[in-house]
Parts: C-alpha cells; sequence; structure tokens
C-alpha cells in the first residue's frame, strides 16, 4: 500500500472567488485551482474542470468501464 502526497496548499474555499451568476456553481479563476479545489473536496473522485465565462468550475465525471 502506498501514500499519495498532494500539493494541496490550504481548504478548497480559499481558491473559491465566488459563485457564478448564470449557474449557480462555485467559480475560480483558473482551472488549476479548480481542479486542485476538487480533489481537495472529494479525494479519489474524478471532476473535470469546466469553463463559463471568464471563470471555471467543476464537474463530476459518471460512468467509464
Amino acid at each position: 500500500m502506498s501514500t499519495v502526497i498532494r500539493d494541496f496548499s490550504g481548504p478548497p474555499a480559499h481558491l473559491m472567488v465566488g459563485y457564478c451568476k448564470p449557474c449557480g456553481r462555485a467559480s475560480f479563476l483558473s482551472r488549476r485551482d479548480a481542479k486542485r479545489a476538487a480533489k481537495g473536496m472529494f479525494p479519489g473522485q474524478h471532476h473535470r474542470p469546466i469553463r463559463c465565462g471568464d471563470r471555471w468550475h467543476f464537474r463530476r465525471m459518471w460512468g467509464g468501464s
């Protein structure tokens, strides 16, 4: 069994810059911040960063084989 060390500094709320007015999701300034927040909030699950205007969000990836 191996230990995985993630390079996540701080809680995900520190990366968030507010909520998106059109869709109501948490928004982030960069794609990287959205990915880091998703990994910090939901470790072991797969999320994809998505662009909405000039901000970024993340969403859960379902399915797969």
